[in-house]
């Protein structure tokens, strides 16, 4: 198992001040102290910030709306400099059960470097634009990362060791930072497990840009089949 006061949770939000209260709540009812709490605010012109700070945990802000995988590297930076062994990383907008954190606690340490919730057979109320690009990303991680499977390459909820943050260099900004990480821990050659959850498809609205994220995660493919 993996102490619970070793872990940071980072979970980056934007304009999700509707539903970041309840999510930073439930963590508090699963007994996570506000210092272990880092919600990085990306850009918001909402109140998300206002709602983080209402509840005490540490925020960090970005100016301008810079991409989920860049509030994931910030942070990621942050949590490292505070000396957390491993970092969770959970969505802003209640599609993840806060309680299904014990799914990765519970794990032993020794078996694993990064564990991803997989939603399968989860997947029923994914939009179609959505459920394609994390088909096309785990599909050519799986054929191409060597010994494990990938089912779900996109899923935000995570745990990931310090060692993994550390070593394994990430350069995209968006939503496919999350599929990059996964990538390039392969072929670091880190071993990487999934955690069956649930998964509710009730945020009011998705963030992702059909065209442009979907083109992001078809470069990623190619990035990784032909030059890392």
């Amino acid at each position: 198992m993996i102490p619970f006061k070793d872990v940071a949770i980072v979970i980056p939000a934007y304009e999700a001040a509707d539903t970041l209260g309840k999510v930073l709540s439930d963590w508090f009812r699963f007994g996570a102290k506000a210092e272990q709490i880092l919600v990085v605010d990306d850009g918001s012109s909402d109140a998300t910030g206002d709602a983080a700070l209402g509840m005490g945990v540490g925020v960090l802000t970005h100016e301008r709306n810079r991409g989920k995988g860049a509030a994931h590297k910030t942070g990621f930076k942050a949590a490292l400099a505070a000396g957390y062994q491993w970092i969770m990383t959970m969505d802003a907008d209640t599609q993840h059960d806060v309680r299904e954190a014990n799914r990765f606690l519970g794990l032993d340490p020794a078996t694993f470097d990064l564990a991803i919730g997989t939603r399968r057979p989860n997947m029923a109320g994914m939009p179609f634009d959505r459920w394609f690009v994390n088909r096309l990303t785990s599909m050519v991680l799986s054929i191409f990362g060597g010994r494990r499977q990938v089912t779900d390459s996109q899923c935000g909820y995570r745990l990931i060791s310090a060692e993994v943050l550390r070593k394994v260099p990430l350069r995209t900004n968006h939503f496919d930072t999350e599929s990059e990480l996964v990538a390039r821990a392969l072929r670091a050659g880190y071993m990487i497990t999934e955690v069956p959850i649930t998964t509710l498809y009730t945020s009011p609205r998705s963030h992702i840009n059909p065209f442009l994220d979907t083109l992001r995660f078809i470069r990623l493919c190619f990035h990784y089949l032909f030059w890392w």
